[in-house]
């Protein structure tokens, strides 16, 4: 297997009688961006979720086929599972917590849990945290991507943008990152923005990390894929 990192072998999901992916096999290798396209209910959200291991899918009876996931054989129960594989999302729908810092964000790992419960588990605990730890961190992970962020921005007076490269500077902040989900990343953004975001990309895979792209824009995925 040596270089490949994910695989998938046959991996069919309905719900209910309503057949979402039939028979999928696909293989990304260490630091591969994967562009993922289809029209709208093709079925790419689905994937990732069965990757991601959102609740939603073993709610609904899990998925048949494989998914082998550095060389082991893997089936997550939930989105926890994935991000202690080294999976990383960042989904459509922004998951940070408005009242927080960049830096509070981006420290706090914090996947599939609601926003208000977070409010009250992670509000006390910010103050406990030790801060010039956090802020390196966070000024780390922000420099990887080398874009215009202070980590004391408080997310409820960032732009779009800088929301964005927030999740993405979260989900490379943990070390054991080695496969990022981006669905549909640049749809929010503007034209230079999202060209700032492809550099990041092309960063990221020369450091080993997988992407998988999922887009609209068909010259975006041109411009960063190394396949279709």
């Amino acid at each position: 297997m040596g270089n490949i990192l994910l695989k998938m072998i046959g991996v069919s999901k309905s719900f209910g009688e309503n057949t979402v992916l039939k028979d999928i096999n696909l293989t990304i290798k260490k630091g591969e961006i994967i562009g993922l396209v289809g029209e709208n209910g093709a079925g790419k959200s689905t994937l990732m979720k069965i990757i991601f291991g959102m609740s939603v899918i073993n709610e609904t009876g899990g998925y048949s086929g494989e998914m082998i996931f550095n060389n082991e054989r893997v089936n997550f129960k939930s989105s926890f599972d994935a991000l202690n594989a080294g999976i990383g999302m960042v989904h459509q729908e922004f998951s940070l917590i408005p009242g927080f810092k960049a830096s509070e964000n981006i420290v706090l790992n914090r996947e599939s849990l609601n926003r208000s419960f977070l409010q009250d588990i992670f509000g006390e605990r910010i103050n406990s945290l030790n801060k010039e730890k956090m802020d390196e961190r966070a000024k780390r992970a922000i420099g990887h991507l080398e874009v215009q962020l202070d980590i004391n921005t408080k997310v409820s007076h960032m732009s779009v943008a800088q929301m964005q490269f927030t999740e993405i500077a979260r989900e490379i902040e943990r070390e054991e990152t080695k496969l990022l989900v981006l669905d549909e990343p640049t749809a929010v953004l503007t034209e230079t923005e999202a060209e700032i975001l492809l550099k990041t990309m092309r960063r990221l895979s020369e450091k080993g990390i997988a992407i998988i792209f999922i887009t609209h824009r068909l010259e975006e995925i041109m411009n960063v894929s190394d396949r279709v």
